[in-house]
């Protein structure tokens, strides 16, 4: 991904599929293993949780940065202090891929080998910019109506047992008893996945409103969820969100956040 951006890809609105994919096809030559883009994204999500988990950390009270070991440090008695145990990982020693988290995640310039050579900023990665799991679920509707009405003609064309005459040679009938009573179970069953897509109701989302909540530096992963959650269903709120800039992105969740008590 390091590698991406240093070829110029613009990230900030996020990574499309595209680069998700692309990232994926890397890996998979690499390692001999199937991978997917959606593996990637979600290996994506996992890191940049512990990227936000790290520039809190570097606020904490006392909290120096080493920069040439990428290391926060914190004096003997600030350390006894901190009450996160869970913060230990990031503390007094060397933040492992720091270099490239902040390259993939961070809001500065990339530095060393992955500086893209212009002033622009990161930005973060975003969810599906271009997603297509919408349209796989119409697509698995349609491929099950289709199936469904195949079926029932299948039925309808099958000779019943009153259409062979008496003293003529017995034909054999092209379905068994047996077989009508598979494919009568089958032609209900692909009946009620046609009815539950068909009655699933697919709001319409901004496609960038997860990234620009989700991801959003300085709050926790609850409260973040609690206004995503707000956006989804109140749609004009949400889209004006993704329209903000950062800065008022964070007054809003402030807000949001503190009238709701997750601040």
């Amino acid at each position: 991904m390091c590698q991406l951006i240093s070829t110029g890809v613009r990230t900030d609105k996020g990574f499309k599929e595209l680069h998700l994919n692309q990232v994926a096809k890397a890996v998979q030559e690499f390692s001999g293993r199937e991978i997917s883009g959606n593996q990637v994204y979600n290996h994506l999500r996992k890191w940049r949780l512990k990227w936000i988990k790290v520039t809190k950390v570097r606020e904490l009270s006392g909290a120096l940065w080493d920069e040439e070991n990428s290391m926060i440090t914190l004096e003997e008695e600030h350390y006894n202090g901190h009450a996160h145990p869970k913060d230990a990982e990031f503390l007094n020693k060397p933040i492992t891929y720091y270099q490239q988290m902040m390259v993939i995640f961070g809001n500065g310039q990339a530095t060393g080998k992955y500086a893209m050579g212009s002033n622009e900023a990161l930005g973060s990665p975003s969810d599906f910019a271009e997603s297509s799991l919408k349209t796989d679920i119409f697509e698995e509707g349609k491929a099950c109506a289709k199936a469904v009405e195949e079926l029932d003609k299948m039925f309808a064309n099958a000779p019943k047992s009153s259409d062979v005459h008496v003293g003529s040679k017995k034909k054999r009938s092209i379905l068994t008893e047996e077989d009508s009573m598979v494919l009568t179970n089958v032609t209900d069953a692909v009946n009620n996945v046609a009815d539950a897509i068909r009655a699933t109701k697919v709001d319409e989302v901004h496609p960038e409103l997860y990234g620009a909540v989700m991801y959003m530096p300085g709050f926790t992963e609850e409260a973040l969820i609690v206004a995503f959650s707000h956006l989804v269903d109140n749609k004009a709120q949400g889209t004006a969100f993704v329209g903000m800039c950062e800065s008022h992105r964070v007054l809003w969740l402030r807000t949001f956040l503190t009238k709701h008590y997750y601040v």
